[in-house]
């Protein structure tokens, strides 16, 4: 099977100046600061939510804690 693709001697390519080129639009200012202001938000209810769990888990420890001297007080 034969390749639909021509191949280009080196001497036509040395002749070449241009190539495609993509225009890639410049990014709006106020959309990185408002990915910025966001990605804050997240790390802060991240931290949050963390905060919250240890705090929860501190409490149950203690709860438990409170129940084993509850048994040993009753023996």
């Amino acid at each position: 099977m034969s390749s639909p693709f021509v191949t280009l001697s080196p001497c036509v390519l040395t002749a070449v100046t241009g190539g495609r080129k993509t225009h890639v639009p410049q990014i709006d200012p106020a959309l990185v600061q408002g990915i910025g202001e966001l990605a804050k938000s997240v790390q802060s209810v991240g931290q949050g939510l963390i905060a919250t769990k240890q705090q929860s888990e501190g409490q149950k420890m203690q709860m438990m804690q409170q129940l084993m001297q509850a048994k040993m007080g009753r023996r």
